[in-house]
């Protein structure tokens, strides 16, 4: 298995860019742009979830939830500690520490008053009755002044609003109305392939017959038959059931090999996304990862005299060593 350089596997990439503008109170006029900011790329499962990692819209909304758990009727707050005590008839199945009362059956349990909203964690337990209903009331607020998603296409956009603080805190206790408006709007674009047109990999490309060359060129150098190998994730779930979808879309992998099934996986879409700029890059790594397999196929069995395999820093250099000679043409019986 060759691990990713990452650890956390974008499993596509978007572009974001966020426009900042202006509008003057009123805010009758048009707003003006202010600067625009790039945010590189950047990995997430959809466009959705990307902008609901600068928005917060459905954790602030969550968060208000969380906010008001003080106010079930199984709920009271310890006054020192600030720590939700619940009791109740019926125990709920994510708790996992509680106690329970042998004459009347009812069970107890104490939870930590802890928020999620805007992006972070918040323990209620410490804030006042008048912090809280002040965290309330601008969280609400925010989730009143954000946009939900508008997607067309490979294009996402989102907006949010918030006062600027160019005004005094006097001209706030004047009830004096606020000087500016910021928005901000998010435009987050799916990154298209860059060599590969489709996620999906024809069996009559240059690409297809490129790899099923270098699968028999290893094969041979290192004498064995060659092995079934797979480069389209859905040919996989097809032939060997839905669990190859998690198998094969691994955190920490881009490459897998099963030595005893004589199988491989190679995932070429991820080759594309990182390397697909430059071609001499993407076939170097493409290469490197089907030699990487290789080895695991004639090498992975523990009982074989020449086993590597990289568990460990030590073993990984020795398998590094054992890939190199490979990469470089060395041939094994």
């Amino acid at each position: 298995m060759r691990k990713r350089k990452s650890v956390v596997k974008p499993k596509q990439k978007f572009k974001v860019v966020m426009s900042i503008y202006e509008q003057k109170y009123p805010f009758t006029d048009k707003p003006k742009l202010r600067r625009t900011i790039d945010r590189g790329t950047v990995g997430g499962s959809s466009l959705e979830s990307v902008i609901e990692s600068y928005t917060h819209k459905k954790q602030n909304i969550n968060g208000l939830k969380q906010m008001l758990a003080d106010k079930d009727p199984r709920c009271s707050v310890e006054k020192d500690t600030g720590i939700l005590v619940y009791r109740s008839m019926k125990l709920p199945s994510n708790v996992r520490s509680y106690s329970q009362n042998r004459e009347t059956g009812e069970y107890s349990w104490r939870e930590h008053f802890l928020v999620r909203y805007n992006g972070s964690n918040h323990y209620f337990n410490y804030l006042t009755e008048d912090e809280r209903k002040n965290a309330y009331n601008r969280t609400r607020l925010k989730v009143a002044n954000t946009s939900n998603p508008i997607v067309n296409g490979n294009v996402a956009v989102a907006w949010t609003k918030g006062l600027d603080k160019p005004f005094t805190v006097e001209e706030y206790k004047n009830n004096t109305p606020p000087t500016m408006q910021e928005i901000t709007i998010y435009k987050v674009s799916k990154i298209e392939n860059k060599i590969m047109k489709t996620n999906h990999i024809k069996s009559n490309s240059k690409l297809a017959k490129w790899i099923d060359k270098r699968f028999e060129k290893y094969s041979s150098q290192l004498s064995c038959s060659k092995p079934r190998y797979f480069i389209n994730r859905k040919d996989m779930v097809e032939k060997f059931g839905k669990h190859m979808k998690s198998r094969t879309d691994d955190c920490t992998c881009i490459g897998r090999c099963w030595y005893g099934r004589q199988l491989i996986w190679i995932d070429v879409n991820f080759h594309d996304k990182y390397w697909g700029d430059d071609p001499k890059e993407f076939r170097k790594n493409l290469d490197n990862t089907i030699a990487h397999e290789m080895v695991h196929l004639k090498f992975g069995d523990h009982s074989h005299p020449l086993h590597v395999d990289h568990e460990g820093s030590k073993r990984a250099r020795a398998f590094q060593r054992r890939l190199n000679q490979v990469l470089r043409g060395k041939k094994y019986d």
